[in-house]
């Protein structure tokens, strides 16, 4: 006779299944203690279940994620409808999530002294960081200017006058936008690996691939197969923008 072991917390009908099935099983009555532990350790497992399926599954999953959160409210000694009322004066307070709005930032006026610059400004530096190519605020014009570094592409009247402009008039006019190095592509990356892939055996080989030379065009190919470039380019555009917003911080700047 084949035995299985377990230690889970599971539905009232369980047991009256299994036995329909032939089967036997044993069972235990939790305490007050140990069946909100259970509860809390069955939150976690119904969750990750829910990101873990696609499609048609999914739904059964949030299904059972629902169930175990109404079990949670009943072991707290709340009611299902005390659940209900409190979800909804807080949908009526604060709204639901119907308009799906994605917050991306806060800014706070209280400084209103601080030169206002472009966001779009910074975002074109951040996205065009180049070590060849480096882009600078001229405050006076409130526009950013390109230099092109002459040990590469040869000397330009134009360019080197930029460069000498820029070199006396540093401190007062120009400002350094965002460099290549300022901008970590492969630790966003690695970032929308771990935090977007639901899956982990698919989370574990795209990180496998992404080590050593043609990381990047490696990492393209998988998340095209997998059906996620759009995820990708929303999630390293967020991130631009995040560190556009904090070049705007460290260097003063409120953003408009």
């Amino acid at each position: 006779m084949s035995i299985e072991r377990y230690h889970k917390l599971v539905r009232d009908r369980i047991p009256e299944i299994i036995e329909a099935s032939g089967k036997l099983c044993k069972t235990e009555k939790l305490s007050d203690e140990e069946y909100l532990k259970m509860i809390d350790e069955k939150l976690d497992e119904e969750l990750a279940e829910y990101h873990a399926e696609y499609g048609a599954r999914k739904l059964e999953e949030l299904a059972d994620l629902v169930e175990v959160i109404y079990a949670a409210a009943q072991a707290g000694g709340y009611s299902v409808e005390e659940l209900e009322q409190v979800r909804m004066q807080k949908a009526k307070e604060r709204g639901a999530f119907a308009d799906k709005i994605l917050l991306t930032e806060v800014s706070d006026p209280g400084d209103k002294d601080r030169p206002v610059i472009k966001l779009d400004i910074v975002l074109e530096a951040v996205e065009m960081a180049d070590d060849n190519f480096t882009y600078y605020y001229d405050k006076q014009e409130k526009e950013s200017v390109c230099y092109i570094d002459p040990v590469f592409y040869g000397h330009d009247e134009e360019n080197d006058a930029l460069g000498e402009l820029i070199e006396e008039e540093w401190l007062t006019r120009f400002i350094a936008l965002p460099r290549k190095f300022e901008v970590d592509e492969y630790s966003i990356m690695e970032s929308f690996i771990d935090e977007e892939i639901p899956n982990d055996s698919v989370r574990d080989y795209m990180f496998s691939r992404i080590s050593g030379r043609g990381a990047f065009r490696r990492f393209k190919e998988d998340i095209r197969k997998i059906g996620m470039e759009q995820e990708w380019y929303d999630y390293r555009d967020r991130a631009y923008r995040d560190a556009a917003i904090e070049w705007c911080d460290e260097n003063g700047f409120n953003y408009e």
